[in-house]
């Protein structure tokens, strides 16, 4: 199949009377790199590239710092899969087992049984950094967008449907992405029962087309046009939009010495007194960090020393309020 010309990109509409939202994303540019950043195979790279492209849908409209990430944490081959996307469509994520590729085996066969872990970054009124709320509920199939749904329907109250698919390149081995969509429709608050009907309706003809959002993508169909198809008869308009899904890897030098400034002592003094060198490597981007073991010494060194400093200063002593 030919590759599509296109940046990403993330389209938003809603109904006339605005009850129902609708989002059509392609994610295939920041799927495609990081798929091959990690060296995917395509059961792998699917996935993946669903989960990212999910939380991507998720995520848009919440603000710029907060993010959105889910673990499944599941039983089978593919060892788990993780995906998180901020307020600015910024997407990151990784697989267990990047070069898992069976071919009659399904996402969620791949998946397994086990948890769906949920963590939402939100900014409180008053607060000055974002403050973390985590859930935990039960795989139910697996296949990634269908589980997320159910966790947004159930335990958040939005009601709605989501899809995300991905397509590889029929001539090239391996796991190289062709094309990565994803879309979500919503009711609204207030949506009256019919048209809660309504879109009911449509997904079903949706979904019965027997073809994918991708599918559409790579026939010539845009963003807009599946949006307006997710939204028939409900006199739907394309909201204005700059929103551009992308791939951001927050990892650096500091990052590594922070995590290794985490581990026990007596295990880093392990660790340097065995290696010269001290190698790390980014999940997200597989990006290879190195030092030598002097350079960590002298660095966890100066983070005790500091730590020892912090500790010596004075603190104010509190008024007692007994009054014996």
């Amino acid at each position: 199949m030919p590759p599509l010309e296109t940046s990403d990109v993330l389209v938003r509409a809603i109904s006339k009377d605005g009850y129902v939202s609708a989002k059509v994303t392609d994610t295939t540019n920041a799927v495609a790199e990081i798929c091959e950043l990690q060296q995917c195979k395509r059961l792998a790279a699917t996935a993946l590239g669903r989960c990212l492209t999910s939380c991507v849908l998720i995520a848009d409209g919440i603000e710029k710092e907060e993010t959105f990430q889910v673990r499944f944490e599941g039983d089978g081959p593919l060892r788990g899969v993780l995906g998180i996307s901020n307020g600015n469509l910024q997407m990151r994520g990784y697989v267990g087992n990047p070069q898992l590729d069976l071919p009659e085996a399904s996402v969620g066969t791949a998946v397994g049984k086990g948890q769906l872990k949920i963590v939402r970054l939100k900014n409180l009124p008053g607060e000055e950094r974002a403050s973390p709320f985590s859930s935990i509920v039960a795989i139910e199939t697996g296949e990634i967008a269908e589980d997320i749904n159910s966790y947004v329907a159930t335990s958040e109250q939005r009601e709605g449907a989501l899809g995300a698919g991905v397509a590889f390149f029929d001539n090239i081995e391996g796991g190289a992405v062709a094309c990565s969509t994803g879309w979500r429709v919503e009711l609204l608050p207030g949506a009256p029962d019919q048209v809660a009907q309504h879109l009911l309706r449509n997904v079903q003809a949706f979904l019965g087309l027997g073809l994918s959002s991708t599918d559409m993508r790579l026939r010539g169909e845009t963003c807009e046009d599946i949006a307006l198809r997710l939204l028939d008869g409900m006199e739907p308009e394309i909201l204005e939009s700059d929103a551009r899904p992308t791939f951001f890897c927050q990892c650096s030098n500091e990052r590594v010495y922070r995590t290794l400034a985490l581990l026990p002592r007596d295990e880093i003094r392990q660790i340097i007194a065995q290696n010269e060198k001290i190698e790390a490597r980014c999940e997200f981007c597989a990006k290879l960090y190195s030092m030598t073991a002097v350079d960590v010494a002298n660095h966890l060194d100066e983070v005790d020393a500091a730590a020892a400093e912090e500790r010596q200063k004075p603190t104010a002593l509190k008024k007692s309020n007994d009054t014996r």
